[in-house]
């Protein structure tokens, strides 16, 4: 098999992607078998499975799609399956694709190391056991990241001015936040930890979770909007005051609360 053939082979084994680049494909097969040691011989590579990790790696957003499909969807399960907690098979999927979708300032997607000697579902499934192991050990040592609800508690309650959060209310107010962060849903706290504490921007977000830039900001408005509001509706019930004081209370906590709440989470954890 020539180097025309496998790159037709490749491209045939999915369907027309916007934004696939044969030429560029070619030069990168091309890279790698000069990369390696004994020049890999085209017929011992898995052909469709670099034509997947290659465009994916260039954020192209179906290869993305195919991708978590094909090798991300059962992966929580693999781990799972090795005794992993489910909240740290979900973080450790996540961490994965971080690690081989965004690529770092001046490098490449880590997916692109990808070189085709093997499946790419295996190798991916290897990579996700190696990213929980490693989480493990961080654990283990106390170096383990600080929880999206601690942090995201810590700078409000640190950031917010408003007269209402200090004396008697600010620990009322740390408690009902909590409780609201609490109540979100596992992947609308995994969206917030992605973009504010991670300090993803939207394009980076959209690839990582395998959707447009635009569907992230809708979640996230989403997401501050349900914030926002399980806060003030905690708060209500808590202090019980008439009527007027809490309109006013209301009022004031939604003058301030969504700035606050942005930068809140905008801090480094």
């Amino acid at each position: 098999m020539n180097l025309d053939e496998f790159v037709s082979t490749a491209g045939a084994a999915w369907p027309a992607w916007p934004g696939s680049d044969p030429k560029a494909f070619t030069r990168f097969v091309e890279q790698l078998r000069a990369n390696s040691e004994n020049n890999t011989a085209l017929d011992s590579l898995h052909a469709a499975d670099l034509w997947l990790a290659f465009h994916a790696g260039r954020g192209v957003a179906p290869a993305i799609a195919a991708l978590e499909s094909k090798c991300f969807a059962d992966l929580s399960r693999v781990l799972r399956a090795r005794r992993a907690e489910p909240a740290q098979a979900e973080e450790a999927v996540q961490r994965l694709r971080h690690r081989l979708l965004v690529a770092e300032p001046g490098r490449c997607a880590r997916i692109l190391t990808y070189a085709g000697r093997g499946k790419l579902r295996a190798w991916v499934r290897v990579a996700a056991v190696r990213a929980w192991l490693n989480m493990k050990r961080e654990m283990s040592l106390g170096a383990a990241t600080q929880s999206i609800e601690d942090a995201l508690v810590t700078e409000a309650t640190t950031d917010l001015e408003l007269e209402l959060l200090k004396g008697k209310y600010r620990e009322l107010f740390r408690r009902v936040f909590l409780e609201a962060v609490d109540a979100l849903a596992p992947s609308t706290r995994l969206l917030l930890k992605l973009h504010y504490l991670d300090r993803l921007s939207m394009e980076e977000v959209g690839k990582v979770l395998g959707v447009h830039r635009l569907t992230v900001l809708r979640r996230l408005e989403r997401a501050r909007r349900e914030l926002s509001e399980g806060t003030k509706e905690r708060l209500e019930q808590e202090l019980r005051l008439a009527p007027p004081e809490v309109d006013s209370l209301l009022r004031m906590i939604q003058s301030r609360l969504d700035v606050s709440l942005h930068q809140a989470l905008a801090q480094t954890r």
